[in-house]
C-alpha cells in the first residue's frame, strides 16, 4: 500500500511525497533510512479521491496518466539522456512541458527523489499504477548496464506497439458494442413508451391477440411496473461478476472462459501471445535473467491461465530445464512458441526471435480483427432486424387480423 508523507531532511528542508510499504511502521522505517525526519504519515486515500504527494486529485478530472503520456515521457527522457543532459535537468524540463498536470506533479516528485540519490527504477516503484513491473524492470536493467538511453528508446518503441494493439482492439469492439447498445435502447424505449399506447387501442378493439403480441405487452407491463427490479438485477450481475473475477477460482474460470469464447476467443489468445512475445523479447534484449523475465511476463499478461502456466514454467526453469522445454509442457502456449524459442536459445538470438514472433502475432491480430468485423457485421444486422422486427410484428399482426375480420 502507498503512504503520503511530510518530512524534513537532515538539513531541515521540508519534503513531501509518497512511499510504498506494507504498513505504516515499514513506511516510516524506509523514510528514516533515506535520512528523513518524518512529521506526518498517512495511508493514501482510495475511491474517488486519491492523493499524490500532498495534493489530492480526482481521477476523471485529470488524475490519470494514459499510455500515450507515458510513451511521450519515455521517448523524451531517452532523447535527453542521450544528448548528455543531466537527469535532474531532464526531469525539470519534462515537468514543464508535460500537458497532463497530474503527470507533471508526479514527474516533479520523481525528479526530487532522483536528486536525493535514489535510483530511477526504485523511485518508479512508488507508482505501480502508472509504471508497471515491465517498465520498472527494463529501467532497472538499463541502469545496471549503463545504457539507460538505449533501453528507454527500446521501451518507448514497444509501448508504441502496445498502443497500436490496443487501438486495433478498440476499433474491433466499438462497432458491435454500439449496435448492441442501440438495439437494447430502441427495444426498451418501445416497451416503455410505444407499446403502452398501442395496448390501449388493442383493448378498445376487443380482439383476441396473437401469442407474440401478448408476450410483448406482458414484457412492457413488467418493465414499466418493476423497472427497479430489472435495474437491481442488472447492477447485481455486473458487481457480482466483478467480485467473482477478483477471487482466484472465479478469476481463473473467467479468464479461461474468455480465451475459449466462440469467434473472439481465438483473437484474445493471439493478443496474449503478442504481449507475451513482445514483453519477453524486450526483457531479453535488456539483459534480464530468464527467471525475472518469466516472472515479469506473468504479471504483464494478467490472465490467470497464462499466469499459472508461466508459474509452472518458472519452477521448471529454476530446477534446470530450458525455457523452451518448460514451455512445451504448457498447453496454453501454441507449439510454434516453444519451437522458435528453442531455436533462439541455440542460436543466441532469443530476443530477435521473440520480437519477430510478436510482429507475426500482431499481424495475425490485425487480420483476425478485420475478418471478425466482416463476419460480425451481417450477424449484428440479423440480430437487430430480428429484434426490431419482433416488436413490429407484435403490433402489425393484431391490426392485420382485425382488417381481415372486417
Amino acid at each position: 500500500m502507498q503512504f503520503t508523507y511530510s518530512a524534513k531532511t537532515k538539513a531541515g528542508k521540508p519534503q513531501t511525497g509518497a512511499v510504498e510499504a506494507q504498513n505504516e511502521a515499514a513506511a516510516a522505517k524506509v523514510l528514516q533510512e533515506q535520512g528523513f525526519y518524518v512529521l506526518d504519515l498517512k495511508k493514501e486515500g482510495k475511491g474517488l479521491l486519491k492523493t499524490s504527494g500532498s495534493k489530492m486529485t480526482i481521477p476523471f478530472l485529470g488524475g490519470r496518466v494514459n499510455l500515450k503520456d507515458k510513451i511521450v515521457f519515455t521517448k523524451q527522457l531517452a532523447m535527453m539522456i542521450r544528448s548528455g543532459l543531466p537527469m535532474i535537468d531532464a526531469f525539470s524540463t519534462l515537468q514543464d512541458q508535460t500537458e497532463n498536470k497530474y503527470f507533471s506533479r508526479l514527474i516533479r516528485e520523481i525528479g526530487e527523489e532522483v536528486r536525493g540519490g535514489r535510483p530511477l527504477s526504485k523511485t518508479l516503484e512508488k507508482y505501480p499504477n502508472i509504471f508497471p513491473k515491465l517498465y520498472i524492470s527494463i529501467v532497472s536493467a538499463g541502469e545496471k548496464s549503463g545504457k539507460l538511453d538505449e533501453v528507454l528508446e527500446r521501451l518507448a518503441d514497444e509501448l508504441e506497439k502496445e498502443y497500436e494493439l490496443i487501438s486495433k482492439i478498440k476499433a474491433a469492439v466499438t462497432y458491435p458494442i454500439l449496435i448492441i447498445v442501440a438495439l437494447v435502447g430502441i427495444v426498451i424505449l418501445m416497451l416503455l413508451f410505444v407499446i403502452p399506447e398501442i395496448k390501449k387501442i388493442f383493448t378498445d378493439m376487443g380482439v383476441e391477440l396473437p401469442l407474440i403480441t401478448r408476450i410483448v405487452l406482458g414484457a412492457s407491463d413488467l418493465l414499466r411496473n418493476f423497472w427497479y427490479i430489472f435495474l437491481i438485477l442488472f447492477l447485481g450481475s455486473v458487481f457480482g461478476l466483478r467480485f467473482m473475477a477478483k477471487t482466484e477460482k472465479g478469476g481463473l474460470f473467467w479468464d479461461n472462459f474468455k480465451i475459449r469464447l466462440p469467434l473472439i476467443g481465438k483473437l484474445i489468445r493471439k493478443i496474449y501471445m503478442t504481449r507475451f512475445c513482445r514483453t519477453a523479447g524486450t526483457l531479453v534484449a535488456s539483459g534480464l535473467p530468464i527467471l525475472e523475465i518469466i516472472d515479469t511476463s506473468k504479471e504483464v499478461l494478467g490472465n490467470r491461465v497464462y499466469r499459472n502456466a508461466l508459474g509452472n514454467v518458472g519452477e521448471k526453469v529454476e530446477s534446470g530445464r530450458t525455457f523452451s522445454d518448460a514451455l512445451k509442457d504448457e498447453k496454453a502456449f501454441p507449439p510454434m512458441i516453444y519451437h522458435l524459442i528453442s531455436v533462439g536459445e541455440k542460436s543466441g538470438k532469443l530476443d530477435e526471435i521473440l520480437l519477430s514472433m510478436a510482429e507475426f502475432f500482431d499481424r495475425e491480430v490485425e487480420t483476425t480483427t478485420n475478418n471478425l468485423a466482416t463476419l460480425v457485421e451481417p450477424i449484428l444486422i440479423i440480430i437487430v432486424g430480428a429484434g426490431v422486427g419482433l416488436v413490429v410484428a407484435s403490433v402489425i399482426m393484431p391490426i392485420y387480423s382485425l382488417v381481415n375480420a372486417i
